[in-house]
């Protein structure tokens, strides 16, 4: 329906260019103005809404990772929104892969990253409230030669 109604506009504004140039020009400039303010108006409500939901307030509880088909491993995991009033609709995390020598223990001094995706989850938990999700991820041809151990670091809430 916006681009039915530029279209009258622009075709107004051509009309009306060829009797008064000048206030054919000048009503496309107040225009131009107009949809500069609307754009960055509308740029900071959304940065207000990403930002109303700190990465703290967001757990993610009992990570496990199973081999998926090819190369790829899937991610099931279960997010608690923590915040008491906002709903959480997107996070978008960070997913590290790390080859360790057989000998390190609980250390990761010696670990290699060998594998890391930045994953984007759309899911929606009101405040309070957790959510299961489960993902597909590839590192395409990385091959751990020792034990496995994942690195999970959540990057940017959206509210």
């Amino acid at each position: 329906m916006q681009w039915v109604l530029l279209a009258v506009i622009v075709a107004a504004l051509l009309y009306m260019s060829r009797f008064y140039p000048k206030v054919a020009f000048g009503v496309l400039g107040v225009l131009a103005i107009g949809a500069l303010v609307i754009i960055f108006t509308t740029n900071e409500v959304a940065q207000l809404n990403r930002s109303k939901l700190p990465v703290e307030d967001i757990k993610i509880e009992n990570p496990v990772f199973t081999p998926a088909y090819g190369d790829g491993f899937r991610f099931n995991a279960r997010l608690i929104n923590t915040h008491e009033s906002v709903t959480l609709k997107e996070i978008t995390v960070s997913i590290t892969l790390l080859d360790c020598p057989q000998d390190l223990g609980d250390s990761e001094d010696g670990c290699q990253v060998i594998g890391q995706e930045e994953q984007r989850i759309i899911v929606k938990i009101p405040p309070g409230q957790a959510r299961d999700v489960s993902q597909t991820l590839s590192f395409g041809s990385a091959k751990p030669r020792g034990n496995v151990r994942w690195q999970i670091k959540i990057n940017e809430t959206r509210s």
